[in-house]
C-alpha cells in the first residue's frame, strides 16, 4: 500500500479530483479530514524552537499563515520546512485537539469524525498514521481484477502546503500533488458563497498571498531531490477542459490505470451521504457531464478592479502556470489597486493572515511590485519578506508544468 498527500487552496476543485481518483479503484482519499493536526504541529514547533517575538505574534488557534512581510513569518516558514513529524504530541493538548478536530463547520469528511478518538498517538506522525488507517478501513477501495496492483490511501488537506516536506521525509515512498486554481475563480467562488453566509467572508490580500505561497512552495519542492518523481502540480482548469488527458497524466504519475468512469460524474460516490456525489458550486452550476463552465464564472461576476487587483498582486505566480490576463500590464495601476485593497482591508472577515497594519502591508506589496518591474534591488532579508526565498524565480515550476 502507498500513500498520497494532496493540498490546494479552498474552492480549488480538489474534491472533484479525489472522486475521480476513487473511480480508478486504486486510490481512496479523504477530503479535509483534519487541518488541526498541522495547526497543533505549528504550535509545537513555535513553543519548542521559536523566538520570543514569534511566540508573541502567533496566536494558538490562528489560521495557517501566508508567511509574507515579516521576520517572524520567515522564521516560522523555516521551522516548518525543517521540521520532523516525530515531534512529540503534548498529551495535555489531546482534549482540545479532539474537540477542535470534530467541531469544525462544514466538515468534508464528516463520516470519519466518529472514529477520531482513535487518532491519539505519541507523535504527530503517529496521529497521521492513525488517520490513514481510519481512511483505509472506512473508505475501502473496491475490489478489482487489474494486473496493476498499485493501491493508494491518503487525504487532501487545504492550506497545509508548508507541511509537505515534513510529510515527504516521514513517508519516503508517498506521492504528492498540489492543485492550483485561477485565483480569480477562487475569489469569485468564495465571494459568492459569502453573499449567503457572511461568516465565509475572506480578505482579498490574504487570499492572494496564499495563492502566491502555493505557487512559490510548489516551485521550491520541485527543486528538491527529496521530491524527485514524487510530486505533481495539477491545474484545475486542465482537469475541467481536458479531463481525460489530465487524468491520464495523473494516472501515469501514480502508476495506476485510467478508466472512463473517472470522467463520468454520474459515477462519483459520496461517503458522507452514501449516495451519488453532488458537486457544490457557489454559482449553482449543475454537472451532468464534465464541462468548463466553472472556470469562466469570474468573468461575469467580478468587477474590473477586483480582477485588476488579483492580476497585479499575483501576476508573477499566475504566469508560471500559464494563466491569461484580462487586462494588459499598463491597465493595472498599482496605486488604484492599493486603494481598493485598503477599502477591503478592514472589512469584517472570517479569516485573514496579513500584517494587521496597512502601512506595512502596502510597503511590502510596493517593494515586491518594484522588484518584479526591475526598479529596485534589495537585500536577502527584504527579498524573503516579499517572495519567501532569496529570489522570485519560478523556473522549476514552469519547467514542470510545460513538460507534463
Amino acid at each position: 500500500m502507498n500513500y498520497i498527500f494532496s493540498t490546494g487552496l479552498s474552492r480549488s476543485g480538489t474534491a472533484l479530483l479525489t472522486k475521480m481518483l476513487y473511480e480508478s479503484n486504486q486510490a481512496s482519499l479523504a477530503v479535509g479530514p483534519n487541518i488541526e493536526t498541522y495547526r497543533f504541529f505549528r504550535n509545537k514547533l513555535i513553543s519548542k524552537y521559536g523566538s520570543a517575538k514569534l511566540k508573541k505574534k502567533v496566536k494558538k488557534f490562528s489560521p495557517i499563515p501566508d508567511y509574507f512581510g515579516s521576520e517572524e513569518g520567515i522564521e516560522l516558514l523555516n521551522l516548518m520546512l525543517n521540521s520532523n513529524l516525530n515531534e512529540k504530541f503534548d498529551k495535555k493538548d489531546w482534549k482540545i485537539y479532539l474537540k477542535k478536530s470534530i467541531s469544525r463547520n462544514d466538515h468534508d469528511s464528516a463520516d470519519l469524525l466518529q472514529y477520531f478518538t482513535k487518532l491519539k498517538g505519541n507523535t504527530f506522525k503517529d496521529i497521521i498514521l492513525n488517520l490513514l488507517n481510519i481512511i483505509k478501513k472506512k473508505r475501502k477501495i473496491r475490489k478489482n481484477n487489474k494486473r496493476n496492483k498499485n493501491i493508494y490511501y491518503g487525504f487532501h488537506e487545504t492550506w497545509n502546503i508548508c507541511s509537505l516536506k515534513a510529510l515527504a521525509t516521514a513517508f519516503p515512498k508517498a506521492k504528492f500533488y498540489v492543485v492550483i486554481r485561477d485565483p480569480r475563480s477562487v475569489w469569485s467562488s468564495l465571494s459568492k458563497n459569502a453573499e449567503k453566509r457572511k461568516e465565509l467572508c475572506v480578505q482579498l490580500l490574504s487570499l492572494c498571498r496564499h495563492f502566491r505561497k502555493y505557487i512559490i512552495l510548489s516551485n521550491y519542492y520541485l527543486s528538491l531531490p527529496l521530491f524527485k518523481n514524487r510530486i505533481m502540480v495539477v491545474k484545475y482548469e486542465d482537469l475541467k477542459t481536458n479531463p481525460k488527458i489530465c487524468l491520464k497524466k495523473i494516472c501515469k504519475f501514480l502508476k495506476i490505470e485510467f478508466n472512463n468512469n473517472m470522467i463520468n460524474p454520474n459515477k462519483y460516490y459520496d461517503f458522507v451521504t452514501k449516495k451519488k456525489w453532488i458537486p457544490h458550486s457557489a454559482f449553482s452550476t449543475k454537472f451532468p457531464k464534465q464541462d468548463n463552465k466553472p472556470i469562466h464564472q469570474w468573468k461575469k461576476y467580478l468587477s474590473d478592479i477586483e480582477v485588476k487587483s488579483i492580476e497585479l498582486l499575483c501576476e508573477n505566480e499566475m504566469s508560471s502556470m500559464g494563466y491569461k490576463f484580462k487586462f494588459r500590464k499598463n491597465e493595472k495601476n498599482f496605486d488604484k489597486v492599493i486603494q481598493f485593497i485598503k477599502k477591503n482591508y478592514n472589512k469584517k472577515v472570517n479569516w485573514r493572515t496579513d500584517l494587521m497594519d496597512f502601512k506595512k502591508d502596502r510597503y511590502i506589496e510596493h517593494v515586491r511590485y518594484k522588484i518584479l518591474n526591475n526598479k529596485i534591488k534589495v537585500n536577502n532579508k527584504l527579498m524573503q519578506k516579499c517572495f519567501l526565498f532569496n529570489n522570485h524565480s519560478l523556473s522549476s515550476l514552469i519547467k514542470h508544468y510545460k513538460e507534463q
